[in-house]
């Protein structure tokens, strides 16, 4: 009895040891673990471009607000809120002022006088006035001849006593008669011979000048009557019709010049310094849905905005396109350029909570863990500007939960893609 008690202990003992070392074995091999799958691509050296995103909207550069100068009614306006003004100088309202018209003729009628009596005085005498004059002057010779004969012969009667004194004074007095309008034909032909002075002339001049300001003045006053487009554009806003009293400073229209249509929109402070004109872009309008549009930056704003702190930039979009002020667009600015920038994809950066930046590189089948810097971004695309060199392999998928010096499985690495990735998106 006591020799089979000792056989049963030692059977149940024995399958005891055997059960639990069956436990531990397969409590062992549920711990073993599998290497994690990692996706990879090399870090290669390529031309990497900045691009800046920001939006917009299309404003006109060049508008008009037209109001009136002077108070009327409205005598022509045709226009409505689309129409479009062919050139410059067209008429675009008339206010009508009667007054302003008569003096006007009144200026005119005034200054065609004063310019006969100046081309009067400068075709000098006619010829029958040179004529008529000399005849004058032959005729008062011949009176003084006359009358100093006869003075004369006065004189000695006189002397004789023959006649009294009395008569020789009367004599000396029609001698001197004669001589003084003798002195006077000779001084009339001798101006009639040479014509007007100088001075004459000038006076004459200075008649036509203050008659011609006088016409320039009325005109003035006329022409602020008849308003005119200064461009070619688009009526945007009427406020008048014809019949309606203008009053000065009072808003008749607004028109914008469609040529002057721009994109503006601000870029971050951050890329103020790079912004550059002629820099060349894109733009995408929700009006023209599926469309890009290249543009260039036509002009760049000194100074930064307050508020928003950027920096406004206008684009021009160089293809042809039917631009309407406030429409909405997209804008993807070029900024810094590297030629040989080293570039991985942003999958295989990893932010740490501390702020810094990580990579795990492949090396030896274990996944290592490296600090580095990063540069300018384009599209999924990072600079990195230190702690990675070219031709590495870098983790881009399944890194998240790696740990430094981890074993991995590696996929193919593919040492073309990210070349052929971003050369791609740049012909675009």
């Amino acid at each position: 009895m006591t020799i089979l008690k000792h056989i049963l202990i030692t059977m149940v003992c024995g399958a005891v040891f055997i059960g639990l070392n069956g436990c531990k074995d397969k409590s062992t091999a549920g711990k073993t673990k599998t290497a994690p799958f990692v996706e990879v691509t090399r870090a290669e050296k390529t031309r990497i471009v900045e691009i800046l995103e920001t939006t917009g909207d299309v404003v006109a550069t060049n508008t008009m607000t037209l109001e009136a100068t002077v108070e009327g009614p409205i005598a022509y306006c045709p226009w409505r809120e689309g129409d479009f003004v062919e050139k410059a100088g067209q008429k675009l309202i008339e206010i009508d002022r009667p007054l302003y018209r008569q003096e006007v003729a009144a200026a005119q009628a005034a200054l065609a006088v004063t310019e006969a009596r100046l081309a009067d005085l400068m075709a000098g005498a006619r010829p029958e006035e040179i004529a008529e004059a000399k005849e004058s002057v032959r005729h008062f010779e011949d009176c003084t001849d006359f009358a100093k004969k006869d003075l004369d012969r006065i004189k000695s009667l006189v002397e004789n006593g023959s006649l009294p004194g009395e008569m020789a004074e009367k004599a000396r007095v029609d001698y001197i008669k004669c001589h003084t309008q003798l002195g006077a034909a000779k001084e009339r032909l001798s101006m009639l011979e040479a014509g007007p002075t100088k001075t004459e002339i000038a006076v004459a001049q200075a008649d036509v000048d203050e008659a011609a300001a006088k016409l320039a003045l009325a005109q003035a006053k006329l022409d602020e009557c008849f308003l005119t487009s200064p461009f070619p554009g688009i009526i945007t806003e009427v406020y008048v019709r014809p019949g309606d009293l203008a009053t000065p400073r009072a808003k008749l229209l607004k028109m914008m010049d469609t040529s002057s249509l721009v994109v503006r929109a601000g870029l971050p402070e951050s890329s103020a310094a790079q912004i550059r004109k002629e820099t060349e872009a894109v733009v995408r309008l929700d009006a023209f849905p599926g469309k890009t549009f290249n543009a260039k930056i036509a002009r760049v704003y000194p100074r930064i905005e307050m508020e928003s702190r950027t920096r406004i930039i206008e684009l021009k979009i160089v293809e042809p396109v039917e631009l309407i002020p406030h429409l909405f667009a997209r804008v993807s600015v070029q900024g810094r350029v590297v030629d040989d920038a080293l570039v991985v994809p942003d999958s295989a950066i990893i932010a740490t909570p501390r702020g810094s930046r990580i990579v795990y590189v492949i090396e030896d089948g274990k996944a290592h863990m490296r600090q580095v810097k990063t540069g300018l971004e384009q599209q999924e695309y990072i600079q990195i500007t230190e702690g990675l060199k070219g031709g590495e392999i870098v983790v881009v998928a399944g890194n998240l939960n790696l740990k430094d010096g981890a074993a991995v499985q590696v996929g193919d690495t593919s040492s073309t893609a990210t070349t052929e990735k971003i050369s791609g998106e740049e012909k675009q």
